[in-house]
């Protein structure tokens, strides 16, 4: 997955808003308030898809997923639902471009 590092307060952003329901078009409006790029509709679904059943699982996943994402790999070893092959292993979907 390419792009830069996102600030844990865009990932907060993004994990806490996809977490809660908001849309993707929402959330790319609350991230180009503080001048942060969007997120892609596809890392969107990523994240609605793995993310948030292991943060719903163990809500204290979350705070640590903003400080430093869990890579796919981590997901997949912790017995979280499967993740796609072309996906790379320690991609961050936060951070498509």
């Amino acid at each position: 997955m390419a792009g830069k590092g996102r600030h844990p307060a865009h990932r907060a952003i993004i994990y806490g808003g996809v977490l809660g329901g908001m849309s993707n078009d929402r959330i790319n409006e609350l991230l180009h308030e503080v001048k942060e790029r969007a997120l892609p509709k596809s890392s969107y679904d990523s994240i609605r898809k793995h993310y948030v059943p292991c943060f719903e699982r163990d809500m204290l996943r979350l705070g640590t997923a903003i400080e430093k994402p869990p890579t796919w790999s981590a997901l997949k070893n912790a017995g979280e639902r499967a993740i796609p092959t072309h996906v790379a292993p320690d991609g961050d979907p936060t951070d498509d471009e």
